[in-house]
């Protein structure tokens, strides 16, 4: 239940900065990331619903056309944790980082679907917006599963035995 809380709480104050200073966090930029962490790191449906409600609320902040981003980005990080499995991620090539690459992709395919989506959407504009936001959200979603995985080292994190 405290995990739960301190997800709210973190997810709630990333919402909070994307409002008060969207000079600084661009739309999405904080808050996909945080929701992509908070599924991983939960693992289970507490985590699905917490992201799916901050991903609505800031669906409703900033009105796009519809919410596909928010189906999408939800959609692929169940998949991701639905295949994890407790042992050691490894890819086919034996690559090491394996356990950041899956949530890399559902983080760049909803980043780039939510900036496909603004209303203000121009063509020329769509690399250097999806950049902007992409500078800011992979290093934070790289902290964060970081984060995850050396509580998972240190024992200081139960995992869901599926």
């Amino acid at each position: 239940m405290k995990t739960i809380a301190a997800w709210m709480l973190i997810l709630w104050s990333a919402l909070i900065f994307q409002v008060a200073r969207p000079d600084v966090f661009s739309s999405g930029s904080l808050v996909i990331p945080l929701s992509v962490g908070c599924v991983l790191w939960l693992r289970n449906g507490a985590g699905v619903l917490l992201a799916g409600a901050a991903l609505l609320i800031q669906w409703i902040l900033h009105t796009t056309f519809a919410p596909i981003d928010v189906v999408v980005t939800l959609v692929l990080a169940c998949l991701v944790i639905s295949r994890d499995s407790s042992a050691e991620l490894t890819s086919p090539t034996g690559l090491r980082l394996a356990w950041l690459i899956q949530p890399a992709v559902v983080l760049c395919s909803g980043l780039t679907l939510h900036v496909l989506l603004i209303g203000d959407f121009q063509t020329a504009n769509l690399w250097l917006s999806l950049i902007i936001r992409l500078c800011i959200s992979v290093p934070i979603l790289a902290l964060t599963l970081f984060i995850a995985r050396t509580a998972d080292q240190f024992g200081l994190r139960r995992r869901p035995v599926w």
